[in-house]
């Protein structure tokens, strides 16, 4: 009896020490900063976005999980709110256009981007079918004639004097074309550009994908203008990861793990267009999912490496925004020079073989 008792008893001990023992599941690599616990992570963006599909693929494709990271996507408000979210600490990391970047800057914040989800500016331009027949131009029109057809035109943006004006405007003057005959409408949000479009309020819209492919499907209008088309626009840093110089510092294991999850994320939306878009279609309510499909297709050579950076790609976000200052509110030019404002030292250490 008394044996049965003392067999029993250690059979439940080595139970509990088995129980206790490490999980073959729990490796270094889905260990967080805290030391096993996922950490949290907040990203702001302005809107939601798909030019920063790789992001929400990341997310989606477990990627962040992989490396014990518990990533949350804070949205909406413009660029004045993903700042003031970085910069009050409810948000560790910021993807938005660089323009966001420059006027805390300017005002001495320290801030540092990390990564660049697109290679170029993702900006199309959608002309009504109207407004196509009215100039006698469409897409298969040189680029000259299709820049040309901007000159008086009223254009659906998401704020008057925002990146997609301020980018807009450059293309125009590079090409000889008055800025300053371009009318700008504020139509935040794909539907109401296409519903602009629809009634005549407007000529076309600014917008990067999927609208004009939206607009197409309806047989409202056509994608006249891939920005990157141009070649300043063809080497850009657009939808930059960054944040505080102090964070990244503290939290540099953390901030490797979030640039190789977001790399991985390019990497799969790059080579798995359908999959990808398929992934992540509940973050684009009301959009058919081989519109998703084709837009990022579209997108597909944006999606360059792991979103390393240059100087050049730096200098062509900035010029047209201090060139029209009095639009954008960036009067001055910061330093571009790597690992002043930018730096690739996160991407090259997450990813070093």
């Amino acid at each position: 009896m008394f044996k049965n008792k003392l067999a029993f008893v250690l059979l439940c001990l080595v139970l509990i020490v088995s129980a206790c023992g490490p999980s073959d599941e729990t490796t270094t690599e889905n260990k967080g900063d805290s030391g096993g616990k996922a950490v949290k992570v907040t990203f702001t963006e302005p809107a939601r976005l798909l030019s920063v599909a790789p992001l929400y693929v990341a997310i989606e494709q477990g990627y962040f999980e992989k490396e014990g990271i518990e990533a949350e996507i804070v949205s909406g408000g413009g660029g004045a709110q993903v700042i003031a979210s970085v910069l009050s600490g409810e948000a560790q990391f910021a993807v938005s256009g660089p323009r966001s970047m420059f006027t805390p800057l300017d005002k001495g914040e320290d801030l540092l981007a990390i990564q660049s989800l697109n290679s170029a500016l993702t900006y199309q331009i959608t002309l009504s079918k109207q407004y196509q027949k009215k100039k006698s131009v469409s897409k298969d029109s040189s680029l000259e004639d299709r820049v040309a057809s901007l000159d008086g035109a009223t254009i659906g943006t998401n704020l008057v004097g925002d990146s997609g004006d301020v980018y807009t405007r450059h293309l125009m003057q590079k090409h000889g074309v008055d800025p300053d005959t371009l009318k700008t409408v504020k139509l935040a949000g794909d539907g109401s550009k296409i519903g602009g479009m629809q009634e005549g309020i407007v000529d076309g819209g600014i917008a990067s994908p999927p609208m004009g492919l939206q607009a197409e499907s309806k047989d409202v209008g056509d994608i006249v203008i891939n920005t990157s088309e141009e070649p300043m626009y063809g080497n850009m840093v657009w939808e930059a990861v960054f944040a505080k110089k102090e964070y990244l510092e503290e939290n540099h294991e953390t901030s490797l793990k979030v640039v190789r999850a977001i790399g991985q994320g390019m990497e799969f939306t790059r080579n798995n267009p359908r999959e990808a878009a398929e992934s992540i279609v509940s973050y684009f309510d009301g959009i058919d999912v081989d519109i998703l499909e084709e837009s990022i297709i579209g997108l597909k050579n944006t999606f360059k490496g792991y979103g390393e950076m240059n100087q050049e790609a730096w200098d062509n976000a900035q010029d047209p925004l201090v060139e029209f200052g009095k639009i954008s509110g960036v009067s001055t030019k910061q330093d571009t020079t790597e690992d002043v404002i930018w730096t690739n030292s996160y991407i090259e250490e997450a990813f070093k073989k």
